[in-house]
């Protein structure tokens, strides 16, 4: 189980409507962001929130406190966001090209439900569940197990590193080669 932290709570008000909204969420959750402890994932709790727009989103969330919280090596998830802010969320990702991963709820301490909203290309969700399928994988196997194999083993390498960069996929070292795998159980299960 990773942290939570209650969106409602942090910036005390229950909608983020337009950009100045955004920016005042944004510097309430960079501070609620730095007392959480560095984990592979932390989820943004919605429940509390009626509404998040486009633009609010894009402020608050797509920007400085994803990069940071990439940096650190954490992925966000935004979990129990309501139909409408949804769309809203997978809207401002998609047009800032950035991936964005929701969750329905939270079941034994782990987001469910789980959504890749915006900003992924093709041929990365194609990735994604190679690595889901494999468990854990390198860029040579990933080639070799591929079904399409006429993506060579560097456009393997460079999409697996592209998606750990992106937090989706975490990675770890064995002498001169990387292994990867799904961040959370199920990313790619809503997709």
């Amino acid at each position: 189980m990773s942290e939570a932290i209650n969106v409602g709570a942090a910036v005390g008000r229950a909608d983020l409507i337009g950009v100045t909204a955004g920016k005042k969420a944004a510097q309430a959750l960079s501070e609620a962001v730095a007392g959480a402890p560095v984990t592979p994932w932390l989820a943004f709790d919605f429940s509390d929130v009626d509404m998040v727009s486009a633009s609010a989103a894009r402020e608050a969330f797509l920007g400085k406190l994803m990069d940071d919280l990439l940096e650190r090596g954490t992925l966000p998830v935004f979990v129990g966001l309501n139909a409408e802010a949804l769309d809203e969320v997978s809207f401002a990702a998609q047009a800032v090209k950035r991936p964005v991963v929701a969750a329905h709820k939270f079941s034994e301490g782990q987001p469910v439900g789980l959504q890749v909203l915006g900003g992924i290309e093709p041929k990365q969700l194609e990735t994604l569940r190679a690595v889901a399928q494999l468990g854990e994988t390198d860029a040579k196997t990933a080639h070799q197990e591929a079904s399409g194999a006429d993506t060579g083993v560097t456009a393997w390498n460079n999409r697996l590193a592209t998606l750990s960069a992106l937090g989706l996929l975490t990675e770890r070292k064995s002498g001169k080669t990387k292994y990867y795998s799904l961040t959370l159980k199920g990313l790619v299960d809503g997709n």
